[in-house]
């Protein structure tokens, strides 16, 4: 008889390896349950806190489940990171994307087919591409992980639709067990995630959102330099500025240096070595702060962050918890504070309004690109169209910030692919005859006949057939000449009618897939959904931002869950210093009949914000008004509020 099939690895293996590898004696409390139900083989959901340990969810059991664990990421750096770690611990591990050539791909596909690696990270998007399909179903997937599985329902909604098709993939792998992981998830996001990731009978654990260590704090001002400069002198430490755009990060980076403060800057704009020197900056110590925008944080393990500041207002509650759930990892007391200024809520509706442009202007874009491109109605292009972003923008009356989103929009549709626009590339075709070509080379003096004689060496034979791409860089590197003297005689033998030189470098170059056509449908109605999701993000952040009961309450409340008043965050402390005074009766009495009458609060007691917080925060903490909405500010009276009440009508 054969023999048996093993039993599956423990939760007493599961600390043998953890001991082994990474050093630590035991597992958190949160992270046993989760554990056990993958290595029993179920579909698993696992809501840990930022700082939780969800990483190790995946990583240990790589080692117990034998064959490949295969983790889909949402950052490039994430994964880095997380390969390069484990391989100091001796974990085999290997990650795809597109920092690596075609044949580097596929040399780590095939490793990872025979058995090289433990665990295999890439991004949703690499899990479509031809080379990937090519090798799924004879890799050895022991288990899928999804980390950061909150983007399966925010990101998968529109900016990255491959999110939503990981579920196809699964089955291309040969249905191995699955395991998501996220520190952010609402009762509707964790639904979203299982229905969307085709979890089955998924064992759900969610760890606590509540952190007791941490103050979160609403500074509602516009003097936000000075809100922050009594922070820092406040709170000594490693801290985080979070700040909405780009250029704004750039400008507290600039102020805190001229304030004396050691701090870095971060953001998606930056160069991959100027982002890496700034983590290692403040993962270091050498500089106390590291201002950012949302691009930072994912993976980043640095415990004894004393203070996460906002220093512009967040999209959602999802992003301000995640991102303030940074601070205090160490599990020493912390404080998060929101800086809320009276133009924040604007500054964000104008982020959604870049994001999520319609159909109509999306089709508005490509007709401009096909204008510019010299593209007839009815004509598909033979050639990419490159051509200036802001042109084409101006053209189709679309403002240029929303130019991103339109060309996603058109990928999606499949109308349109969007080429490479490296800065030194361009499009070359050779107008004459190679004999032609030659005598005019031989015909110029000086430098323009041996920069002719050049390119008549060095050109494909194909550029004299159809258009071909051409570096200027390798052009230069071959004629010992600098990228931008090679463009300007590329432009100057086009003057002249001997080649067509189009630089696709820094514009916007696409591949058009379809006749050009004044009506062209493009559907929006995953952006159109993405929109009302983002507003209401939006709108739960102001609430909060404005909110006169405790913050921990309405935080772990949001994400259905259940706490008392914290006594640290500012409304708790505004209460405690609001003492209540006999004269504040008639006001409570006001406030439970309004209450009982579904009367809002602020109408039926006509007194300053934050007064008004004191008696709702008295009357919840009194056990007299429950809270049914706090995002919308809704209060009812509990029996004991009823019968108070009465008694003094």
């Amino acid at each position: 008889m054969p023999d048996a099939s093993p039993p599956p690895p423990t939760l007493a293996d599961a600390e043998g390896v953890l001991r082994r590898v990474w050093g630590y004696e035991a597992f958190r409390p949160g992270q046993l349950a989760p554990l056990a139900a993958v290595l029993a083989g179920r579909d698993t959901l696992a809501v840990l806190p930022t700082g939780g340990g969800k990483s190790l969810l995946y990583q240990v059991p790589a080692l117990l489940l034998g064959g490949l664990t295969v983790v889909v990421s949402p950052l490039v750096a994430l994964m880095h990171d997380q390969a390069a770690r484990l391989k100091t611990l001796g974990v085999k591990a290997a990650y795809l994307d597109h920092t690596l050539t075609h044949r580097q791909a596929e040399q780590t596909l095939v490793n990872a087919e025979h058995g090289a690696y433990r665990l295999l990270y890439l991004a949703p998007e690499r899990l479509e591409t031809e080379l990937f399909n090519a090798y799924a179903a004879r890799l050895p997937v022991a288990l899928l992980a999804v980390d950061e599985a909150h983007c399966v329902s925010t990101w998968g909604r529109h900016f990255r639709p491959a999110y939503a098709r990981i579920a196809e993939t699964r089955a291309r792998l040969g249905v191995p067990r699955m395991l998501a992981v996220t520190a952010t998830a609402t009762p509707e996001v964790r639904c979203d995630v299982v229905e969307r990731l085709g979890l089955r009978e998924p064992a759900l654990f969610v760890e606590g959102f509540d952190r007791p260590n941490l103050a979160f704090e609403v500074a509602r001002t516009d003097a936000k330099r000075t809100a922050l400069r009594a922070i820092l002198r406040e709170t000594p430490g490693a801290g985080i500025v979070y700040a909405a755009t780009r250029r704004s990060a750039e400008a507290w980076g600039a102020w805190l240096a001229a304030e004396g403060e050691a701090a870095a800057v971060y953001h998606g704009g930056l160069g991959a070595d100027a982002r890496a020197k700034a983590q290692a900056a403040w993962l270091s110590g050498r500089a106390r702060i590291v201002v950012a925008t949302n691009a930072f944080g994912m993976g980043i393990d640095k415990a004894d962050v004393r203070f996460v500041v906002h220093a512009d207002l967040p999209g959602s509650l999802e992003a301000y918890y995640q991102e303030a759930g940074r601070a205090g990892r160490d599990g020493a007391p912390a404080r998060a504070v929101l800086l809320a200024g009276t133009r924040d809520a604007a500054t964000q509706r104008a982020l959604i309004e870049r994001s999520h442009p319609t159909g109509a202007q999306a089709a508005a874009l490509l007709d401009a690109c096909l204008n510019l491109g010299q593209v007839a109605l009815g004509e598909v292009p033979n050639e990419p169209v490159a051509v200036e972003a802001h042109k084409a923008a101006a053209l189709a009356d679309v403002p240029e910030a929303l130019v991103e989103a339109c060309v996603a929009l058109l990928e999606r549709a499949g109308h349109a692919r969007r080429l490479a626009d490296a800065p030194d590339e361009g499009r070359v075709r050779v107008c004459v005859t190679a004999a032609a070509f030659r005598a005019y080379a031989q015909g110029q003096p000086g430098a323009l006949g041996r920069f002719a004689e050049g390119l008549l060496r060095r050109l494909p034979a194909d550029a004299y057939a159809e258009p071909v791409t051409v570096s200027l860089r390798a052009l230069g590197r071959a004629l010992a000449l600098p990228a931008e003297r090679v463009g300007r005689g590329l432009a100057f033998l086009d003057a002249r009618g001997l080649v067509a030189w189009r630089p696709t470098g820094g514009r916007l170059v696409l591949d058009v897939l379809v006749p050009r056509s004044p009506r062209l449908p493009v559907p929006d109605a995953a952006v159109r959904e993405a929109r009302l999701h983002a507003e209401a993000g939006l709108r739960a952040m102001t609430a909060y931002a404005g909110t006169p009961i405790c913050r921990r309450v309405l935080l772990v409340g949001y994400f259905g869950e259940a706490a008392g008043p914290c006594g640290r965050c500012d409304v708790c402390r505004a209460r405690e210093r609001g003492t209540i005074l006999p004269r504040d009766e008639p006001a409570l009495r006001a406030l439970l009949a309004a209450l009982g009458a579904g009367t809002p609060p602020d109408e039926a007691v006509p007194t300053a914000n934050g007064r008004l917080a004191v008696l709702l925060g008295h009357l919840v903490a009194e056990g007299l008004v429950a809270l049914d909405d706090p995002l919308a500010y809704r209060y009812t009276l509990t029996d004991d509020g009823r019968r108070w009440a009465e008694r003094t009508a």
